[in-house]
């Protein structure tokens, strides 16, 4: 009885841990190869890298030469990076990898296998490694062109914010790179550029700012990569600055096919609300679940964001409904940073001392750091397209 019992016991087990693939986000940073030029077969697992500069990204190859010349004369040219990494399993679960920057092309292998290519080197791009990761050795390899007169392959036009006026081109990897491990029913990452997925977006709604209420939307898209039909419930969970549970939302149970995609959502009321304002930053978490009937965990996300309350009119712009007086200025991160060294500190520094309203940010910049800087010195902070944009 006692062995039937145990080995009952043992089924189950295993049985969870068939959906038990944690999810995970990895800094990839650290361990790369890069060398400057152009060569053939170097895309292979086995090309030999013995001889490479090892780096940690961020690293723009032409870094060194900033503020020692203009910027007009900075280099352009060809470069390769590589990584050589072990993977421990493969089955049941899916690989992300998620490039903030590549300046300007990027072709990326994987194994020998083309996984890609990414443009533009400001926007955030992400690919799905699932079909060519092994279990073992693996070697990522990723070709760079940051010409100054690089094209766009499918227009053949040139980037107009790409301008030898302002705009530095520190070229290569000048931003970070993540590895995300999910289960194959997962919520997806918004990485629109190349994987064409959403993520998750929480927002607020019907605010009532004397009664500090709001109510709280929790959407996640949703795709089961599966062999079989998968079932789940969406929740949300809300934490205070203190990491306090201050609101639990229950959705609606779902099933997806094999391959299907589909945007979830849940709603609550959040009493008691604080809202983001000049001044008081305050930040919720706010974590989307999908739970299995039996009430285990298939995936979380963890978003940090706030909730605020904005309206234009009678010419004056309105903040938690007050109005307030905006000045500011626009900061050129461009020309006292270089790639990779952008650190939000410096942006924090500029809007300290400016003791700017609201911050202007060029489009040509990578939007998150400064943008993050304004959330955390409490100041609105604004993107547009830069001046050489149209």
């Amino acid at each position: 009885m006692r062995k039937r019992l145990f080995l009952l016991l043992l089924a189950f087990i295993s049985l969870c841990q068939m959906y038990a693939v944690e999810r995970t986000k990895l800094n990839f940073n650290g361990g790369w190869l890069l060398k400057v030029g152009d060569f053939q077969g170097a895309e292979l697992a086995n090309y030999k890298d013995a001889g490479w500069k090892q780096i940690t990204l961020p690293r723009a190859f032409n870094e060194k030469e900033a503020f020692k010349v203009s910027i007009e004369q900075l280099s352009d040219t060809i470069m390769w990076y590589r990584k050589h990494f072990h993977i421990q399993e493969v089955g049941d679960r899916k690989y992300f990898i998620e490039f903030e920057g590549v300046r300007f092309g990027a072709d990326i292998w994987l194994n020998g296998k083309k996984v890609g290519y990414t443009e533009n080197g400001v926007m955030a791009s992400g690919f799905d490694l699932t079909p060519y990761i092994i279990k073992g050795e693996n070697v990522i390899a990723v070709r760079v062109d940051n010409s100054w007169s690089y094209r766009e392959r499918a227009t053949g036009q040139r980037y107009q914010w790409n301008d030898k006026n302002f705009n530095a081109n520190y070229g290569g990897i000048p931003k970070n790179v993540f590895l995300h491990i999910t289960d194959k029913l997962y919520q997806t990452l918004p990485l629109y550029n190349n994987l064409k997925t959403t993520g998750i977006y929480i927002y607020g709604s019907n605010y009532d700012i004397a009664g500090k209420k709001v109510t709280v939307n929790a959407e996640s898209q949703v795709r089961n990569e599966d062999s079989k039909s998968r079932s789940f419930r969406f929740f949300a969970k809300i934490l205070d600055a203190d990491g306090k549970e201050v609101g639990h939302f229950d959705g609606e149970r779902y099933t997806l096919k094999p391959g299907e995609t589909k945007t979830v959502k849940v709603t609550g009321l959040l009493d008691n609300a604080h809202f983001w304002s000049w001044g008081y930053g305050y930040l919720y978490t706010v974590k989307t679940l999908l739970k299995a009937d039996d009430g285990s965990k298939i995936d979380d996300v963890v978003t940090k964001t706030g909730f605020r309350k904005t309206q234009f009119g009678e010419g004056k712009f309105y903040l938690n409904d007050r109005a307030i007086m905006m000045h500011g200025y626009a900061q050129r991160l461009q020309r006292v940073a270089w790639r990779g060294h952008e650190h939000s500190c410096l942006a924090e520094r500029l809007q300290q001392q400016a003791d700017g309203g609201i911050g202007r940010q060029p489009g040509s910049l990578d939007a998150r750091m400064p943008l993050e800087a304004g959330h955390r010195e409490l100041r609105p902070s604004g993107l547009d397209s830069g001046n050489a944009s149209r």
